[in-house]
């Protein structure tokens, strides 16, 4: 059966209501909340910025990027599932530090973590409701998605080193965009595999291998002349034993109805 495999998360999407509407429904208020956090421009003289999504142990966050960004990590989305919204959401910079509360399960956490836990996804999603004023709702359509299959090579899938931690599937991209094949995983799943793939091919890609379980994998550069991503992505894909193909497949995108700049802190 067809997966959207970013909408692991979509039962928790109680920020958005499902299906286009006139009117957005209310975020709940059920959402688990950070303890404190604070939203504000960079400091225009502390050097390079750091962007992206920053998990620390204990719980606390830093986030510094564009509101477009804060929302993909909210919802477990790619920037090709985000519509609407005013330009300053893609244009205007923010630096988030926030804080969990100390009974949260986010405040067991020991090592760092490049995406969000759920709980964390949660709370992102409150803090983008309350500080922001978001609304949104859900829209489903039709649309052109690659297909994520078993190939015909042997499986290039090993049990993982350690199976608590955080999850990687990457192609290496060099300095330049340049692509030699290299790729390395790390815990990673056939559904977390498909969903960073749908990030270097800008398009879903939908998990029908039927592979269950978490597997490392760590592919050696094999094509030094390459400079095409999507070509090193489906030679990757090829090594390891899958297949992509193109097709058509359902395509959730979140629609920004309503969002502000932030409150005070």
């Amino acid at each position: 059966m067809l997966r959207v495999t970013l909408l692991l998360l979509a039962c928790t999407f109680a920020a958005c209501s499902a299906g286009a509407s006139s009117q957005s429904a209310p975020a709940s208020t059920n959402l688990p909340a950070f303890d404190a956090a604070t939203i504000k421009p960079p400091d225009p003289t502390a050097g390079r910025r750091l962007a992206g999504f920053y998990g620390k142990p204990g719980g606390r966050i830093f986030f510094g990027g564009y509101i477009k960004w804060l929302v993909q990590f909210a919802f477990g989305l790619r920037d090709y599932q985000i519509a609407g919204g005013p330009g300053w959401v893609s244009s205007q910079w923010f630096e988030i530090n926030a804080v969990p509360p100390e009974t949260s399960p986010s405040g067991n956490i020991k090592v760092r973590n490049a995406e969000p836990t759920p709980e964390q996804r949660l709370m992102l999603q409150s803090l983008l409701r309350d500080r922001f004023g978001f609304k949104c709702h859900l829209e489903t359509k039709e649309g052109e998605v690659f297909i994520l299959t078993r190939g015909t090579k042997p499986l290039q899938l090993k049990t993982p080193k350690d199976p608590a931690a955080d999850p990687r599937a990457i192609v290496v991209i060099k300095e330049g965009g340049f692509v030699d094949g290299e790729a390395l995983g790390s815990n990673t799943t056939t559904d977390y595999l498909a969903q960073m793939l749908s990030q270097y091919l800008q398009l879903p890609v939908l998990n029908q291998t039927g592979i269950t379980g978490s597997y490392d994998y760590n592919l050696p550069p094999d094509d030094p002349e390459n400079q095409d991503i999507s070509t090193g992505v489906f030679d990757v894909v090829d090594r390891l034993g899958l297949k992509l193909k193109r097709g058509r497949g359902p395509v959730q995108t979140l629609v920004i109805d309503h969002i502000e700049e932030p409150s005070e802190n």
